[in-house]
């Protein structure tokens, strides 16, 4: 069906194609109207500039497009026509072709990926290998990163294989230990693929997943000048990222071509007569392949299931700058959809859509009663306290940092009066009933959570599939600022005030020669103070040079000489041993006055707060790659 006219108040043109000759149900003609009604209603109430959306309901396919083409105010959004970015929706295709090389017998899933791969030596850390179902589900081990991940220009992007052999990430844990959302695992399992077939990536899945399924405007090219129709605006002129892992993140596609994918998945991997999987291929690909607990909704191969009142979806969201996306199949209902918005709240509008469709298609029974505790729950005092996201825990570069203080707030646990859970994260507070020992399930939605144990102690917090590792009270953010201020403060007693001590005695003619050790003592404090001054100084200074460098920013791809940067905090922190060795000795000998003594041990021990704190996140003698 097509919609060529203005919908409304909230609306502008649309369109959508479908085949010719097709006579609109009652039922579709009804969806479409609830689509209609969605869609307008997203964009009147939030800052998003265009939608596109497709739905599959059994035999019916409905594709239009609302708004206007991205930063192109007078070209509408049409369907079959105009490109979006996805984001992680790229995954969706990634994961078809695995398992399409896994339907033809070309890979074992279950068998190291080292067998396959040429381009990246994966590193042998544990004894266990990663395999493609570790890939699929998130659990390969490895750590987050976010180093060359994107680039400002497209210009920069590079090879695939350049890509993802360069700075490969830690293995921090065995693999199919624990789930751990990283791109990096898309992008092996995408290079995998060129590696088997001895061809590009998006030159083979052009030829084996958009060619036979009439795909004709998706690509993996990272800046298709569709992207920005309008004329005289070019794609690099309003677009500063794009992605440096194409299987994880690089897709552009159209909402048409989306249904397309759609309908693959839930017809057996057939489309107008041309077969891309088999049927059992589909049905492995949508089965449950991992979940941390039988409680808790896992991954399909590589898609994430999402239970919704009994029914079960098998989903994956995306999201770029200006852009965000939802794939998601009810396959027992043959059912799906695809959403994706752009604008400054993309995000919200793309949102709004899909809890829409979702309430049609499966509408929660809100009639149900609360969960109510029948008792503390067991070992309720281990499981306080608070949890960071393991993209932060467990990283071990210089970018853990960055993921401490950017991504995603801690959750807070505490146990109430009554026996419930209660956990907070950001402003949303939560209760949860504890349904087995450390399971707990949602005392109003359909979501169960559960806590981890090691040695006996209680480790991390599984909210789904996110993990959480408990972390200490002086591992808080806020405790760790209180920290550094006070030892900031101290520190500069000792940098300014031991000299404008010597200059007030010098002044008021009471100079008298300083004991030898004392004035070692307190160059050396003082080179070390000097060290963290320094450190900013050219921390600074190295950010700036690299901002004024035609080539990718400081945090898509640092240069191989910004560690060389990191050495002069590793100098200071070496140096404050030794003002701790002075310290200890003035104590020893007795030599000095007692307060000076006091002071000169409290500006050491700040010093050490400092270089502690800088240890903590990774900034002394860091590892770049």
């Amino acid at each position: 069906m097509s919609r060529t006219a203005a919908a409304g108040a909230g609306s502008a043109l649309v369109a959508s194609g479908l085949a010719s000759g097709h006579s609109a149900t009652p039922r579709e003609n009804d969806l479409e109207a609830l689509v209609d009604e969605a869609a307008d209603r997203a964009l009147a109430s939030h800052d998003a500039g265009g939608l596109a959306v497709a739905v599959v309901d059994g035999d019916d396919v409905i594709t239009n497009g609302y708004g206007h083409a991205f930063h192109s105010e007078d070209v509408p959004v049409r369907a079959d026509e105009t490109l979006f970015r996805v984001g992680s929706v790229s995954k969706v295709v990634t994961w078809t072709v695995a398992m399409q090389m896994v339907d033809m017998n070309r890979v074992d899933p279950y068998a190291p990926v080292h067998d396959h791969i040429e381009a990246v030596q994966i590193p042998e850390t544990y004894d266990d290998p990663i395999t493609l179902e570790h890939l699929a589900t998130h659990t390969p081990g490895f750590e987050v990163r976010g180093w060359g991940d994107s680039v400002r220009d497209p210009a920069y992007v590079r090879p695939l294989a350049e890509s993802v052999s360069t700075n490969v990430p830690t293995r921090v844990r065995p693999p199919g230990e624990l789930p751990q959302y990283t791109n990096y695992a898309a992008a092996l399992a995408g290079q995998l693929l060129a590696d088997v077939t001895d061809r590009p990536f998006g030159e083979y899945v052009s030829a084996n997943v958009f060619g036979p399924l009439g795909m004709t405007n998706s690509t993996f090219r990272p800046a298709p000048p569709g992207l920005v129709p309008a004329e005289d605006v070019s794609v690099e002129e309003v677009v500063s990222f794009y992605s440096d892992v194409a299987p994880a993140s690089g897709l552009h596609t159209t909402g048409a071509d989306m249904a397309r994918l759609l309908r693959a998945h839930l017809n057996g991997g057939v489309v107008d007569g041309e077969r891309i999987l088999s049927t059992s291929a589909v049905d492995e690909m949508h089965r449950q392949w991992y979940t941390p607990h039988e409680e808790i909704d896992g991954m399909a191969f590589g898609l994430f299931e999402r239970s919704r009142d009994g029914t079960r979806l098998v989903r994956h969201g995306g999201a770029v700058p200006q852009f965000a996306s939802e794939f998601a199949l009810i396959p027992d209902d043959d059912v799906g959809l695809f959403v994706v918005a752009h604008g400054n709240e993309a995000s919200e509008a793309k949102q709004a859509v899909v809890d829409s469709l979702l309430e049609r298609f499966e509408p929660l029974d809100s009639s149900e009663e609360r969960l109510t505790p029948s008792g503390t729950p067991e070992r309720a005092a281990e499981l306080e306290g608070r949890y960071r996201s393991v993209n932060t825990t467990d990283n071990e570069t210089a970018e853990k940092l960055v993921f401490g203080l950017l991504t995603g707030d801690p959750i807070d646990v505490r146990v109430g009066d009554d026996g419930r859970l209660i956990t907070q994260q950001g402003d949303t507070t939560d209760e949860w009933v504890e349904i087995e020992p450390l399971v707990f399930t949602h005392v109003e939605e359909d979501s169960t959570l559960m806590f981890r144990t090691a040695g006996g102690d209680v480790t991390h917090l599984l909210d789904g599939l996110g993990a959480y590792e408990k972390i200490a009270y002086h591992e808080q953010l806020s405790v760790q600022g209180w920290l550094a201020a006070i030892a900031t403060v101290t520190v500069l007693t000792g940098l300014l005030g031991w000299p404008a001590a010597r200059g007030w005695r010098w002044w008021r003619g009471r100079e008298t020669t300083p004991l030898l050790s004392a004035t070692r003592a307190r160059w050396v404090a003082g080179v070390g103070i000097a060290g963290l001054v320094l450190f900013v100084v050219v921390l600074i200074g190295a950010s700036v040079v690299v901002a004024s460098m035609d080539r990718p920013t400081l945090y898509n791809r640092p240069p191989a000489w910004f560690g060389a940067v990191f050495i002069v905090p590793t100098i200071g922190a070496l140096l404050t041993v030794g003002a701790a060795g002075y310290a200890g000795r003035a104590w020893y000998q007795e030599d000095w006055s007692r307060l000076a003594r006091v002071h000169y041990s409290a500006v050491v021990v700040a010093l050490a707060v400092l270089y502690w704190l800088l240890h903590y996140w990774n900034l002394l003698a860091v590892r770049m790659g």
